[in-house]
């Protein structure tokens, strides 16, 4: 059971392709920037640590300005739009049927108040909420073993609440505190799996003047 319990949990992460598209947004783009993911695997009492980078392109206003006094305050959109990954057929001889109930999380920006959530595009259905102070992104899939697929792009609009600076990024700090989290569904059972960014890079900066 110990043997095919370490085969099941490396099959619980996804291989991604870590190709951002270039998504024409108003605003000013970043690079496509790398996102270095360190994952747990969890099934019953066994656990494996796997580790997987994938590639983001983040979309957002250089700079905005405050009026006097601020009303209304200056708008900010944030897009954030992961790239393409290929979820694996097999892994060490075990089938893997799909990913499901993908979460992905973004945090409200520092500096900034809440207006809304959307998504758009991609080749799999996701919807954008916010629970407590991030931006959840959740893809219920499933999403079958071998095909790839890009997940939608999530846009945070957002408003300014004093000169300085609004940045965003993935939210998560552990396994135990994650940015993201899905289910792997194999021949053998499912694999819960919880990933952090680590470094965690910024995704998008916007100068508040």
């Amino acid at each position: 059971m110990r043997s095919n319990t370490s085969t099941l949990l490396r099959a619980g992460v996804i291989t991604p392709l870590a190709l951002a598209a270039a998504l024409a947004f108003a605003g000013t783009a970043n690079a496509a920037v790398s996102v270095a993911w360190t994952c747990k695997g969890t099934l019953g009492p066994f656990s494996q640590i796997s580790n997987m980078t994938t590639s983001v392109t983040g979309t957002a206003p250089a700079s905005v300005t405050m009026t006097t006094p601020p009303t209304p305050p200056p708008a900010v959109a944030i897009t954030i739009a992961p790239g393409s990954s290929t979820v694996p057929s097999t892994a060490a001889g075990v089938t893997v049927n799909n990913i499901n109930t993908m979460k992905m999380l973004i945090p409200v920006p520092a500096n900034s108040s809440y207006v809304s959530a959307s998504t758009s595009g991609g080749t799999v259905s996701g919807s954008a909420t916010l629970v407590g102070s991030n931006v959840v992104l959740t893809i219920p899939g499933p999403i079958t073993g071998g095909s790839s697929f890009t997940p939608p792009a999530v846009t945070i609009n957002v408003t300014a609440n004093a000169v300085g600076s609004i940045t965003s990024k993935y939210a998560g700090t552990s396994y135990t505190d994650p940015g993201m989290t899905f289910t792997t569904n194999t021949s053998i059972g499912n694999v819960a799996t919880a990933c952090f960014a680590s470094p965690n890079p910024t995704l998008t900066t916007t100068t508040v003047t």
